[in-house]
């Protein structure tokens, strides 16, 4: 198999909040440890929260493993209406995109993840299937997750 390694994964749902709300639980950093079930503890590296070149770094802890640090760089804003990130883990280098559309009802949560590796290695290549398989479970149960959360705090 030849060519770029490129999966996306979206979830989204309806969040009982306004857009504003929602765009500060995502990018201040104590709001995200309040907000986020895997999130134990986060703070702003670099930049404003919400701006462009905004670095978080937060410590996430899923049910039956070990904590990992985690990454977040802001990357691209439309204040309360789209905020891109670069995240960097132990599980890879991805981008999440978030969506937020706002309505009378609350806002609409679309996230997307999305891994690109234009040249990936002989190893990726040939375990492409297994990466892709791997990166669409668990981005669809974080994302699932992380809407959830949302859901349940703003509820």
């Amino acid at each position: 198999m030849s060519g770029p390694l490129d999966v996306s994964v979206e979830r989204e749902g309806m969040v009982p909040a306004s857009a504003k709300d929602v765009w500060h639980a995502l990018t201040e950093p104590e709001l995200r440890v309040e907000v986020f079930t895997m999130v134990t503890q986060a703070v702003t590296e670099a930049g404003l929260p919400g701006e462009v070149g905004h670095v978080m770094q937060f410590t996430e802890k899923d049910a039956g493993s070990e904590p990992v640090v985690v990454r977040l760089t802001t990357t691209a804003v439309d204040p309360y209406r789209k905020l891109v990130q670069q995240r960097q883990g132990p599980d890879g280098e991805f981008t999440s995109t978030t969506f937020l559309d706002e309505s009378e009802d609350g806002t609409l949560v679309r996230r997307v993840f999305h891994v690109y590796n234009a040249e990936p290695s002989v190893a990726e290549r040939a375990m492409r299937k297994a990466i892709t398989t791997f990166f669409t479970l668990g981005g669809t149960v974080r994302l699932k997750a992380d809407i959830g959360d949302l859901v349940r705090h703003f509820g």
